[in-house]
């Protein structure tokens, strides 16, 4: 299994190490751009060679075996092997040149990785660059390695590659009237493999239509562009047909319109705007470089993608323009699927996570720019209270601090910190009064982090329980409410800021979480907003059944009896937790992953990679978010990529315009259906459903049916059309 596993991982390392040079991890993509460089078999050979001798010296050396799964350290290696390999005859002399220019390639990988990798650019193929350049000025002294003609008889090597029917197929293609531009467009693509011919790039073209249509639009965009420059400027057209240099605006274009960055129409106006200049760099570097009789390869394309993505880190942080690709993907339509549904789902994850100050339900009496107080730079705050079901805050006749069902109830920390300052000694108002010399009356002021605080006023006299540089954990009881200050009846005054002052000006800042209750009865769910006036709010109370049965620790096992139809199996899934502290869900039969996040009030998975048919993706769908307590017919909401629900065939027109429109879009909500017994409960019902829509009609749902006891996760019921799922839990004795 160990040996088995091993040259799994060696030939995905091999496959994309030819993917990565146009950004892709793609297996088939990869493949067909492996069949195109042995066009040529010499400079097939030569970069198989490169390859190899790359990741071989990158295992003994012992670098990240993640990082040469993914071709990382090979793919610089391989295209100075193709070169190398069609511009020299083949001889043992040659190859023994390949393996060490392979070793030298690598250690400029690994250099300039580290070097660029600290201001998070990449090295593209500077290393490419070096190691040709080396060999190019080297090879007049090579006595035994003679230059090769191959590239004159080309169709001699397809014929030995694949015969009369290749050679056909090849004259076939070249007898096609292409248009002038679209001719050199192909060409243009097949010399970034060193294939000089129309018909490698045609087959490259198709590959990158099949690896991303949005990857394949920005090839196009990229390559007219600078074509109609060429014309605009009055540079000479033929250049680009004999030189072969147009694939630097190619990778260009799809570099910064769809890998680096997010693709949107930002990415593609900035693209447009950038390839001018590509055009200006490629004219002045072959005048520089044809002096010492050197071609300039990838140069332009390196230069001003690194540039470029440099100077736009220096920018002043902005929510709308050219967006940097966190995580990478290695599609342009994952990217843009992730990125957006990332945006609306976690954009407000920039903020520390706070809870409400209290237990229980509250009302808010006075918001943001409230009726009374709430002014100016002090908008940003609330005024907690308790209300009966008549909305009065009091009992009897309200004529004492008593009497308010908020008095005496206890203030909690919403988040770790340190106590900044405490302000106490003033005496609770009577009903109605109010003291205006301590305005904020008893306040004690929290820090969190840097420039974020929260202040608490209007406290009980002697209730506060911490003092001066205290340390609080988030939910610990630090004080009681009270009626101090500027007061007329007991509430709880709560505001957060960036200062640690005792009347610091108000920051606008939403809560994490919190429930709160309609005037229909209904409950929501609210994921950091910020309540308003005369709402009822609370934090989640957690369900022990729902929080045990989701309760996912590292090393925890959940295995399940899996019946599709007729058919049955079991499958074992393992809780893990990367490197970088991404918790995940991992399943060793489908070679599938379900990141998620949870803590104490909620649940919600992040991604899915893997086998989308697999029993672990719809569990995935099933507990896509959830929160830890019950309330009745509560339904909560979110939204999944559409990448991840649509086929190929749905997809495949939406991703040409992905960055500009999206008309599919798929819903997810959960419904709180049914509890046992509201006090001692064994036994909760749930129903996801997923509904997705094409142009804003919904063309297709289906739904989960979810039941959970004091065990775990008792069984999910997934019907669709002719599809049935049931999988229950096996528990462990």
């Amino acid at each position: 299994m160990k040996i088995k596993k091993e040259l799994k991982a060696f030939l995905n390392g091999l496959i994309n190490s030819y993917s990565q040079i146009f950004f892709s991890n793609n297996k088939v993509f990869g493949t067909l751009l492996l069949i195109v460089s042995f066009f040529d078999i010499w400079s097939g050979v030569a970069g198989m060679l490169a390859v190899v001798s790359s990741n071989v010296f990158a295992y003994a050396l012992g670098f990240d075996r993640y990082k040469i799964e993914k071709g990382t350290y090979a793919y610089n290696g391989l295209l100075t092997g193709l070169g190398v390999g069609l511009y020299f005859q083949p001889s043992v002399e040659l190859f023994f040149i390949i393996i060490f220019i392979s070793l030298l390639i690598l250690f400029l990988n690994v250099s300039f990785e580290a070097w660029l990798g600290k201001y998070r650019l990449p090295f593209l193929s500077i290393p490419f660059l070096i190691g040709i350049w080396i060999i190019d000025l080297s090879g007049s002294s090579f006595l035994n390695i003679w230059l090769s003609d191959r590239s004159i008889y080309f169709v001699n090597s397809i014929y030995g590659l694949g015969g009369n029917s290749l050679v056909n197929l090849y004259n076939w293609w070249n007898e096609i009237p292409f248009i002038y531009s679209l001719k050199v467009y192909f060409l243009s693509l097949g010399a970034i493999f060193f294939q000089y011919n129309v018909f490698a790039g045609i087959l490259i073209s198709i590959g990158i239509l099949i690896y991303s249509r949005i990857a394949f639009s920005l090839s196009l965009l990229g390559f007219y562009t600078a074509y109609y420059f060429y014309s605009f400027i009055g540079a000479d057209l033929t250049e680009l047909s004999h030189t072969y240099i147009g694939f630097n605006f190619i990778l260009t274009a799809i570099s910064l319109g769809g890998f680096f960055l997010v693709p949107n129409k930002y990415s593609y106006i900035w693209t447009l705007l950038i390839l001018p200049l590509v055009v200006l760099i490629t004219l002045a570097s072959m005048e520089l470089f044809a002096r010492f009789n050197l071609a300039i390869y990838a140069l332009p394309f390196n230069m001003i993608v690194i540039v470029f993505l440099y100077s736009i880190k220096l920018r002043i942080p902005k929510k709308t323009g050219l967006k940097e690709v966190i995580t990478q993907h290695y599609s342009p339509e994952k990217n843009l699927y992730f990125f957006n549904n990332a945006s609306r789902r976690f954009g407000e994850l920039q903020y520390i996570s706070l809870s409400l100050p209290v237990n229980g339900m509250w009302d808010i009496s006075q918001g943001h720019n409230g009726t009374y107080t709430h002014k100016g730079e002090w908008q940003h705050a609330w005024d907690f209270v308790i209300r009966d079901r008549n909305g009065l805050e009091y009992k009897n006749d309200g004529d004492y601090p008593e009497d308010y069902y908020c008095y005496d109830k206890n203030v909690l920390a919403p988040a770790d910190g340190y106590v900044q300052e405490v302000f106490s000694g003033i005496a609770d108002n009577i009903i109605g009064d109010m003291n205006l010399i301590n305005n904020w009356g008893n306040t004690i002021i929290i820090k969190h982090v840097e420039y974020l605080y929260t202040k608490f006023s209007h406290l009980k006299e002697g209730s506060i329980l911490v003092k001066n540089g205290d340390f609080v954990r988030k939910g610990q009881v630090i004080a009681k409410v009270g009626n101090s200050g500027r007061s007329p009846y007991p509430h709880l005054h709560f505001q957060i800021q960036a200062t640690p002052y005792i009347g610091s000006k108000t920051l606008d800042y939403p809560f994490a979480r919190y429930i709160s209750i309609e005037k229909d009865g209904k409950h929501n769910l609210h994921l950091f907003e910020k309540p308003k006036q005369d709402q009822k709010i609370g934090n989640i109370q957690s369900n022990s059944i729902i929080r045990n049965a989701l309760h996912f620790l590292p090393g925890k096992t959940l295995e399940f009896e899996i019946r599709r139809n007729e058919a049955v199996e079991q499958e074992e899934w393992e809780i893990k937790a990367d490197t970088y502290n991404n918790s995940y869900i991992y399943c060793s039969k489908t070679n599938s992953y379900a990141y998620f996040f949870s803590d104490e009030n909620l649940l919600y998975f992040k991604n899915f990679v893997g086998n989308n048919k697999s029993a672990l993706f719809h569990f995935y769908l099933a507990f896509y978010k959830i929160q830890t307590g019950y309330y009745q017919d509560m339904m909560v909401y979110d939204s999944i990529p559409a990448n991840q629900i649509f086929g190929k065939s749905r997809l495949f027109f939406q991703d040409f315009i992905a960055p500009f429109y999206m008309y599919l879009r798929s819903n997810y909500s959960l419904k709180m259906h049914s509890i046992d017994n509201e006090l001692m409960p064994s036994e909760i019902q749930l129903i996801s459903q997923i509904d997705n829509f094409a142009f804003e009609k919904r063309i297709d749902s289906f739904s989960y049916s979810i039941t959970l006891d004091g065990k775990g996760i008792k069984e999910i019921v997934y019907k669709r059309k002719n599809e049935t799922i049931i999988a229950k839990q096996i528990y462990s004795i």
